[in-house]
């Protein structure tokens, strides 16, 4: 699965997943995992080079009585940091 060179300059995108509050994070990640894997998409003509899950930040939100498409991801406040490594 990991793909990416020494000293390769790299794009990190995200995506974010909506799942049922009670669903088994594991069971996610296996599902996303495989999604990733079994449909080719790690294959040398890809252009994904590595992932990982986010498992410290799964935040919980409660969708309105009619949720729109995307509403959900509106209820959150995320950001990420960059950080460089010390050498």
């Amino acid at each position: 699965m990991h793909a990416v060179k020494p000293n390769q300059q790299v794009r990190i995108l995200t995506i974010q997943i909506v799942v049922a509050a009670d669903d088994d994070p594991d069971s996610v990640a296996d599902e996303m995992s495989e999604l990733l894997t079994g449909n080719g998409i790690s294959s040398d003509d890809s252009h994904i080079l590595d992932w990982r899950y986010l498992t410290e930040y799964q935040p919980t939100v409660t969708a309105g009585g009619d949720p729109e498409e995307g509403e959900v991801f509106g209820l959150l406040d995320f950001h990420l940091t960059i950080t460089t490594p010390e050498e």
